[in-house]
């Protein structure tokens, strides 16, 4: 008697679901890839020759609980990893010391435009005292080359960690040297130039930087 089974092997519903998973295969691929590149730095935003902090290339950072800033302004004297360093007054609110770490990259916009935009290009750590008011001076480089330098009448704030892929570039390769004395200062600041102002960092500029100590 003949049975009403298909003949021996997967059944053609069986073989159409198999075919199915595997052109779904690829689909999955797509998407953790382009799931991967978000991760990746985007392009830069801003127009060169007129940095500013904008939200598409800007990482929020967020101060510890209990600490906050009093002000932010230029500092009055150059500082070993700094020519044009910013002056910062912080309290801490609580009743332990905190340490306070200002990642690379980080940006502090100015209140009044004609200012430049400030930059640090490696983390900056600091204890911010319990109780009281601390100053902090801040190893920045300037962002617009045309702009007015920061000085103690210039008022500034956290603006986000910038991430680009030129910044970041940037970032890995100070991010192991020692930036201090003049010719190192004055290497890294065109370099921030080169990409703010000008055309991108130059080979010979990336050189230059991985040959720091």
């Amino acid at each position: 008697m003949l049975s009403g089974r298909s003949p021996v092997g997967a059944s053609p519903f069986k073989r159409v679901s198999g075919l199915l998973r595997l052109l779904a295969l690829p689909a999955v691929f797509l998407v953790l890839s382009a799931s991967l590149c978000q991760k990746k730095p985007p392009e830069r935003q801003w127009e060169r020759g007129a940095f500013q902090s904008l939200p598409a290339n800007t990482q929020l950072y967020q101060l510890p609980a209990g600490v906050s800033i009093v002000r932010i302004i230029g500092a009055d004297d150059v500082t070993p990893m700094s020519d044009l360093p910013l002056l910062m007054t912080i309290h801490n609110s609580g009743e332990t010391d905190v340490d306070v770490t200002f990642p690379a990259g980080l940006v502090f916009g100015p209140s009044i435009a004609d200012y430049q935009y400030m930059i640090l290009l490696q983390d900056c750590q600091f204890t911010a005292v319990s109780g009281g008011d601390r100053d902090v001076t801040l190893p920045t480089y300037c962002c617009n080359t045309d702009l007015d330098e920061p000085d103690d009448a210039s008022l500034y704030a956290i603006m986000g960690r910038e991430w680009d892929r030129e910044t970041e570039e940037l970032l890995n390769l100070v991010a192991d040297k020692s930036l201090s004395g003049d010719d190192a200062l004055a290497l890294t600041q065109d370099a921030v130039f080169e990409i703010t102002d000008e055309a991108g960092l130059t080979d010979s500029t990336r050189t230059k930087l991985a040959n720091l100590p």
